[in-house]
């Protein structure tokens, strides 16, 4: 199982590869990296549009989110689909 500071470390990685400022990582880059790591997919469920909405209403900003506010997201979208909140968490801590 992966760790809250593996998953933090692959957050600051995806940061800095996107450029972004302030540890927010950009809502599209974040989609992206969902995509490649298989949080969005149809083994989950989870969908494009389900993580945008979700992103959006999560985010204070509506255009990049911190750690706290992605780990809140995750969850939330995990719960809406009767997933374990870990189960995703890990699949982009290990990617």
């Amino acid at each position: 199982m992966a760790s809250d500071k593996g998953l933090q470390t692959k957050f600051d990685l995806q940061c800095k590869t996107a450029g972004a400022a302030d540890d927010k990582l950009p809502i599209p880059s974040i989609i992206k990296w969902l995509k490649e790591t298989g949080v969005v997919s149809k083994d989950t469920g989870i969908t494009d549009s389900e993580v945008e909405s979700s992103m959006h209403q999560t985010a204070k900003d509506k255009k990049s989110m911190g750690f706290a506010e992605f780990k809140e997201c995750l969850s939330a979208i995990a719960k809406e689909k009767k997933l374990e909140p870990k189960e995703l968490l890990n699949k982009l801590a290990s990617e």
